[in-house]
């Protein structure tokens, strides 16, 4: 008997979470109203049978393939770059959701991408530039052309 991988794991993890995400999307929200309006839930069941799909893959690879031991993501110093890079990623985007919610779009976008610049060590005046025109251009985008209100403060 071959004994259960790292693999075979995550894509059981993987295939529940979407199964779990599309039985909860098929119960609460409503389905297509108008003729041809392909409704709330189809992004959803979309993205959620992808993975389903997906999962099945890596566990039915897991069980044919065989795997090279994991020594752990802090085990090397790129390991390591990688590990903090991606605490402070997910710490810009915690201070983005949160400063999003009191102040305008805009100062929070710039503030965001900017932040992003730096974890991944960007010239400075190149973060100040690209920041501001790639808030500039989203905002355009969103605002101007899609008609969607991005300031909720």
């Amino acid at each position: 008997m071959k004994k259960i991988t790292g693999n075979t794991i995550v894509g059981f993890l993987f295939a529940a979470a979407a199964g779990i995400t599309l039985y909860i999307s098929n119960a609460t929200l409503k389905s297509a109203s108008a003729m041809g309006d392909p409704g709330p839930k189809m992004f959803p069941n979309a993205v959620c049978i992808a993975i389903l799909i997906l999962s099945v893959i890596i566990m039915v690879q897991s069980v044919f393939k065989s795997e090279k031991p994991f020594k752990g993501a802090l085990s090397t110093p790129e390991g390591k770059q990688g590990c903090t890079r991606m605490i402070l990623v997910l710490s810009d985007l915690a201070l983005f959701l949160i400063l999003w919610r009191y102040v305008p779009f805009l100062a929070a976008g710039v503030i965001f991408i900017f932040l992003l610049c730096m974890v991944f060590r960007e010239k400075l005046l190149f973060s100040i530039i690209y920041s501001a025109a790639v808030t500039g251009a989203l905002y355009f985008v969103f605002t101007i052309l899609l008609k969607v209100n991005l300031n909720i403060c």
